[in-house]
């Protein structure tokens, strides 16, 4: 391209970060510019700041402009959130996950700072940016364009950028030549797009008494909010978001002036900060202050022809994200790369208009999804923190404190997405982090994130539900009338002589009742005593279930998920009760293997688990799930039993909201500890892991040799936990017989499924660079599956899999 200079030309109206950025890049790519501003001053103090993201700081380090960034700034480490009148809602260090994950801290500094680095950074290109150039018309002809400014001077190019601001010159050009081209429809929906609801007072101000530098704080009230960052020295960025009294359209959006400035903030001055910080604090120490309304639109046409406009002029949005600034540099960057691969083409006098309006349009088409999305995100935070509504209050003050992580996940989705300057090399800073951006080539985690080979991978898993509709479903066909007539009768008769009405309400609520009566009904023969043989497989069986249900659970809380999770296991655990988890197991295993590959846990250590999440369960399942389980068996009276096994059925629901609170006393009494280190924090995360695995391998294992043990004496293994290939197929010869053999496929298809769900699990450790042997693995499944019981093997090999995903992620982090 060492000629292309005389060919093609841009010229960039507005010398704003997204336009400064884009000149950088256009140097880059050895691309002609010439940068039009129409202030004085490239860098005016107007009391705007910036956040620097991930995604804009990887660019700026591209360019060879981050580490002055960097010496202007103080990295974020901590992030509050504060009710109007002082409560706490959260306390996390979010920015240094962040950080961690994408290689670049959180950090804020004055966007006068930011320009001034960008223009100093061109060097001896400084002289391509114009000042006093105030655009006041752009001809469009089918050769180039010509951009005149007030002071008579035209600039001719082949391409103008709109790059200046959400009040552009160009885009209004833009429209005027849509117009002319048939177009009027779609301009006159692009001037109506553009809306206003809320309005923010922007201020920088000297160091505050107590506030710490590094630390962000939020203030969720209804109507306003306030987000306040302190940067290097004490420097504090400071936000005041204000609704307005309406939705005001684009002809309509109101304009403020300073001397509204005190009046606007007069009726809030004691609001807070912080608990001992008000707004008057920061406010009197103001070293520059401005007051604008906050304009919101992603417009549908960013080019057309030879226009094409970004930063604010393509996509505004609220700066509640902090998403505005990183996205113009995005879109400069990946504009930069579009016009660079048009222009490595065949060489032409003048690249033609439907070259570039072709190239453009693709360009447009994969920013606007990404834009389209982050847009949404920041609509959706401002309305949030300012309690729009009955919805945002109930998420701001209520579900905010259980969703901190999934607001940095969904934070961390965004960042890895972003664009980069394809021609240049990444930075070593982009590469040293734990959540690889999708474009680098070290990701090992992507080979497993197509869905139809994970789809394919299922198929033993759906082997294992047609079995049991097969065998299960035939056996309940068979054992039908049985129960029929059993209920007809209205009557059990235990072996000791106890009589038990099957009519008497056990809930005392009817729906209960009626849904659970026959389930509670076919538990009678095994816990009463009348099938010793049952007894001993349902025993054991009824551990067994503990660890895959609190496995189902575990699997939910890891970081890379977030609350709602929990649906599906408590969903499986439901039918399960219903209908029999053999035919349940297979679903719940094949719907999460699709949904959480391995590259949605290892990046970032997403796979973790809480400790208050790992402690709180243990509780929650012994007092829920096992204490009813062996009272099934225990309690003096068959009566007594049933009843007990009527609070069982429940457990699906009841061991989530016994732990609930569980999670939040234990969360409360963790959180007054000093915080750890991240490696320690992972250390303990795991140990307390290893305390949930562990008890329930060592209960279902102890429960499995007590079972043995006092199996009558006539009952072989093979007799009371295996059915046979062909056991469905034998005649039912009375209630008892099929229900035994329901359970016993029932237990052998849910544990089969669930040790082919773990193979496929290691399968993509495997794949991911673990290292183990199949052999022994398949060894210790064998042998540890006759000596402890297909539950503890379960919850071990969970276990085990646990370890070698901790130890790949510490392998993987060590090494950058």
């Amino acid at each position: 391209m060492a000629d292309s200079e005389s060919r093609f030309r841009v010229v960039i109206v507005g010398g704003s970060i997204a336009g400064l950025t884009l000149a950088h890049c256009l140097l880059r790519n050895n691309i002609d510019f010439v940068v039009l501003e129409s202030h004085a001053d490239i860098a005016p103090q107007v009391g705007a700041s910036i956040g620097i993201l991930p995604n804009g700081a990887r660019i700026l380090d591209q360019l060879g402009l981050y580490d002055d960034v960097l010496s202007q700034v103080e990295p974020l480490t901590r992030n509050f959130t504060w009710t109007d009148d002082a409560k706490p809602i959260t306390d996390t260090v979010a920015p240094l996950i962040i950080y961690e994950r994408h290689g670049y801290p959180v950090a804020f500094l004055d966007r006068q700072v930011l320009l001034s680095i960008l223009y100093e950074g061109l060097g001896d290109k400084r002289h391509r940016v114009m000042v006093n150039k105030k655009v006041t018309e752009i001809e469009h002809t089918p050769e180039k364009v010509m951009v005149r400014c007030a002071d008579q001077s035209v600039y001719e190019g082949d391409l103008v950028v709109g790059a200046d601001g959400v009040r552009s010159t160009v885009r209004r050009q833009m429209w005027q030549y849509m117009e002319s081209r048939g177009m009027e429809h779609e301009a006159l929906k692009e001037k109506n797009l553009m809306t206003s609801e809320y309005n923010c007072v922007f201020g920088i101000s000297s160091a505050t008494p107590g506030l710490r530098p590094g630390h962000g704080h939020r203030t969720f009230a209804e109507g306003y909010s306030i987000l306040t960052i302190i940067g290097k020295e004490g420097r504090v960025y400071w936000f005041f978001f204000t609704r307005m009294d309406q939705t005001y359209p684009a002809s309509q959006i109101p304009r403020f002036s300073q001397d509204e400035i005190d009046s606007h903030l007069g009726p809030y001055l004691q609001k807070p900060i912080t608990p001992n910080v008000p707004l008057a604090e920061i406010n009197k120490r103001a070293i520059v202050r401005t007051f604008v309304p906050l304009e919101e639109a992603v417009y549908k046409h960013w080019c057309v022809d030879r226009y094409v406009c970004i930063g604010d002029s393509a996509h505004k949005m609220t700066p509640n994200l902090g998403q505005g600034g990183n996205s113009a540099i995005e879109s400069a960057a990946s504009l930069a790369n579009s016009l660079s691969r048009l222009l490595k083409g065949p060489t032409k006098p003048r690249t033609d208009v439907r070259d570039i309006h072709q190239c453009l349009q693709a360009w447009q088409n994969i920013r606007q999804k990404r834009l389209e999305h982050i847009s949404q995100s920041a609509y959706d935070l401002t309305r949030i923190e300012a309690l729009a509504g009955l919805k945002e209050k109930i998420i701001g003050l209520y579900l905010l404190p259980y969703l901190s992580q999934y607001l940095v996940d969904k934070t961390s989705a965004t960042i890895v997405g972003a664009a980069k300057i394809d021609g240049l090399p990444l930075p070593p800073k982009s590469l040293a982090c734990t959540m690889p951006y999708l474009d680098d080539d070290n990701s090992v985690f992507k080979r497993d994130n197509v869905l139809w080979k994970r789809a394919l991978s299922i198929v033993p898993l759906v082997a294992c539900y047609a079995a049991a509709q097969k065998t299960m479903g035939a056996l309940i066909t068979q054992t039908g009338p049985f129960m029929v007539s059993l209920f007809v009768e209205g009557i059990w008769s235990a072996e000791n002589g106890e009589a038990l009405s099957l009519a008497r309400p056990l809930y005392n609520i009817p729906f209960l009742d009626k849904l659970f009566r026959p389930a509670i009904t076919c538990f009678l023969p095994s816990i009463s005593g009348s099938d010793p043989q049952s007894r001993t497989q349902m025993l054991s069986f009824m551990a067994d279930i503990g660890p895959i249900y609190g496995i189902w659970l575990l699997e939910s809380y890891r970081k890379a998920h977030s609350w709602y999770e929990l649906i599906l296991p408590i969903a499986a655990g439901i039918a399960s009760q219903l209908k029999g988890i053999g035919k349940f197991a297979p679903i719940y295993y094949a719907l999460e293997h699709i949904r959480s590959p391995l590259s949605s846990l290892l990046p970032g250590a997403k796979h973790q688990i809480t400790q208050e999440a790992s402690s709180s369960l243990l509780i929650a399942m012994l007092t829920g799930y096992y204490f009813p389980t062996f009272a099934n068996f225990v309690t003096p009276t068959v009566e007594s039993r049933r009843n007990y096994n009527a609070i069982w059925q429940l457990f699906p629901v009841v061991v989530p909201l016994l732990q609930a609170p569980l999670h939040r006393l234990i969360k409360r009494a963790f959180g007054s500890k000093k915080k750890p280190q991240r490696k320690e924090e992972r250390k303990e995360n795991m140990r307390y892991v290893r305390y949930a695995y562990g008890t329930f391998a060592l209960i279902s294992g102890l429960t499995f040799l007590r079972a043995r043990c006092t199996a009558p004496a006539h009952t072989s293994f093979a007799s009371a936990f295996l059915p046979g290939l062909r056991g469905h197929l034998v005649p039912v010869t009375s209630f008892a017989d099929g229900i035994a053999r329901f359970l016993q496929y029932d237990e052998v298809i849910s544990m089969a499924s669930g040790f082919m769900w773990l193979a496929l699990k290691f399968k993509d450790l495997k794949d991911a660079g673990a290292s183990f042997s199949w052999l022994k693995a398949v060894g210790g499944l064998v042998g540890t599956t006759v000596t402890l019981g297909p539950g503890a093997t379960f919850a071990l090999g969970w276990g085990w899999r646990e370890e070698i995903m901790h130890k790949l992620v510490h392998d993987k982090q060590s090494s950058v």
